[in-house]
């Protein structure tokens, strides 16, 4: 039996895993992992106090799931092992040589990245429609005008239409938009329930399309882009430098 929970009311994404962790949980364990990090929190910390090890070789997805959040998302990853016995057998694992382990949650805490102070992210799920990419784009525009990122708005606007008019044609699921400001990058997401990676459109579209161009369009504006995929579907994700 496997559990998971996640308390995003403290000032890093607290993830609480409990049962235990064999070859057979870890898809369950990365999925839980995956759902926090795409969020793009300052940090995560996962509690595996109440976790009981019947796999050494499945302690290997955490130091997997770190080292795929070092392309995206760029968050850091801290463990929590109370029991010393846990904690040794964390340091007997060499993937995990580079993740910081404590023995509670208030001491990784300590060393998380500080949470700004204005709250710079959104979400919104949506159901596939011909309001969809208006409603997307005024949702981006409003964001980064708020943030101060006017300069952006218009990029951000243009990827997430893409993205989001990708979704509705190959996928036809519910989509969830997220975007995020973290340091000197904005984080554009759309997560939809297919496990398809998002296809590049055959043809140009006419001159003047507001949409259209596809995966093209997003090569060209974003600093990164890629596809994570999920246990529920996947979700598509880019990025763009700032300078801030």
């Amino acid at each position: 039996m496997f559990s998971s929970e996640i308390d995003r009311t403290r000032p890093a994404t607290v993830l609480r895993l409990d049962g235990e962790l064999r070859m057979r949980t870890v898809a369950q364990v990365r999925n839980a992992l995956l759902k926090c990090l795409v969020e793009c929190p300052e940090a995560v910390v996962v509690d595996l106090s109440c976790l009981q090890i019947g796999s050494r070789t499945a302690l290997t997805v955490f130091g997997a799931v770190s080292h795929r959040a070092t392309e995206w998302p760029p968050v850091p990853l801290i463990l929590v092992a109370t029991p010393p016995d846990l904690r040794q057998q964390l340091r007997q694992v060499t993937q995990l040589w580079r993740i910081p382990v404590f023995s509670t949650v208030d001491e990784a805490l300590a060393v998380a990245p500080v949470v700004p102070l204005t709250p710079r992210r959104v979400k919104r799920t949506m159901r596939p429609g011909t309001m969809s990419l208006p409603q997307v784009r005024a949702m981006a525009s409003d964001a980064c005008l708020a943030w101060g990122l006017d300069d952006f708005a218009l990029p951000a606007e243009l990827i997430l239409s893409e993205l989001v008019s990708n979704s509705i044609q190959h996928a036809g699921t519910d989509f969830t938009v997220g975007l995020v400001f973290r340091y000197d990058l904005l984080h554009l997401t759309v997560a939809d329930g297919s496990p398809d990676p998002p296809r590049k459109s055959p043809s140009y579209p006419p001159v003047g399309a507001l949409s259209g161009r596809g995966l093209l369009l997003v090569d060209e504006f974003a600093s990164a882009w890629g596809c994570l995929p999920l246990q529920s579907g996947k979700v598509v994700w880019a990025t763009l430098r700032v300078g801030r």
